[in-house]
């Protein structure tokens, strides 16, 4: 049965792949969910041109399959009891060969890609009852039925048509784009999702670097729009000193000064302000206030010119 190269990951092409690589003399032809994931994940990858080669590391196909005219699976690829898969590819744009192994694992679907000589795996988790409708299981194709009726019905045991599309796209995006990056084919296009989810992936040094705030302490580490316009300001150390003297509070202002207080010279005066009336009277140094004070006192106030 012949691929479309239009879209070589639409749901279409992928039902026509998985169809056309079923067993045609066992019954049932997918057994369980796991059956399934693997089933869809052959097709992806016959999708974007990888040709299969055979079950597992070591086994041989007798009829390499195309990705153009895929050709049905040995009868003994779901014979696991564990619900292991494994295939193994090749492909046209590299001279390495790729595995891929699908087993279980709880209630997920876990899928390993690996390109040999390489020894880097990379891994994709796949919850089945996001994916598979379990009330389609078991599934085989009727004879009599034409291949629309039959792809319909194998699409049905995924949830719906874009479920199909979104687990492809996870394979797509995990697996395949990292086995084999940079893949030039008709209809096939690499997500550029890829290295923004790598980037993600991996936070910046000074972000690894930074240690996390304290609990309780809603200001962050680092405020640009505070912290880098201005240096701090300057202030005395000891900031706060136990032994500093108090400082010295003038009494309040007012019309009058504090009870007890006599300025009897007006030594709080200020300067250049006459007394009564508001004459004005010379500037007079302490020193003269006390030496008439003095001459006052002993020779009389005739003899004292004020």
């Amino acid at each position: 049965m012949y691929i479309n190269q239009g879209n070589v990951f639409s749901s279409k092409n992928l039902c026509t792949c998985m169809l056309s690589s079923l067993p045609k003399d066992i019954s049932p032809q997918v057994r369980n969910a796991y059956d399934a994931v693997a089933l869809l994940a052959n097709a992806c990858m016959m999708a974007a041109g990888f040709r299969l080669q055979g079950l597992g590391e070591d086994h041989i196909i007798d009829t390499i399959s195309d990705p153009k005219y895929p050709q049905p699976l040995p009868q003994e690829w779901n014979a696991s009891a564990t619900s292991n898969y494994a295939f193994r590819y090749a492909h046209t744009q590299s001279s390495l060969q790729f595995i891929l192994k699908i087993s279980r694992l709880g209630n997920k679907a876990i899928v390993n890609g690996l390109a040999i000589d390489d020894d880097k795996v990379h891994t994709l988790e796949v919850p089945i009852k996001d994916f598979v409708s379990q009330s389609s299981l078991p599934f085989t194709a009727d004879s009599t039925e034409s291949t629309e009726q039959k792809e319909s019905k194998l699409a049905n045991i995924f949830i719906s048509v874009g479920r199909v599309a979104d687990l492809c796209a996870m394979i797509k995006l995990q697996i395949i784009q990292k086995l084999a990056p940079g893949l030039q084919k008709e209809g096939y296009e690499e997500s550029a999702h890829a290295a923004s989810t790598a980037n993600m992936s991996e936070p910046s040094s000074r972000q690894q670097q930074q240690p996390p705030p304290e609990r309780g302490d809603p200001r962050p580490l680092h405020d640009p729009l505070r912290d880098d316009r201005l240096p701090p300001a300057a202030r005395p150390r000891p900031f706060n000193d136990p032994l500093a003297a108090e400082p010295m509070r003038p009494y309040p202002a007012g019309d009058f000064p504090p009870p007890g207080f006599e300025d009897e010279y007006e030594m709080n005066r200020p300067p250049g302000r006459g007394g009564l009336g508001g004459e004005r009277r010379p500037e007079i140094s302490i020193r003269q206030e006390w030496a008439h004070m003095i001459l006052y006192e002993a020779l009389g106030s005739d003899l004292v010119a004020v």
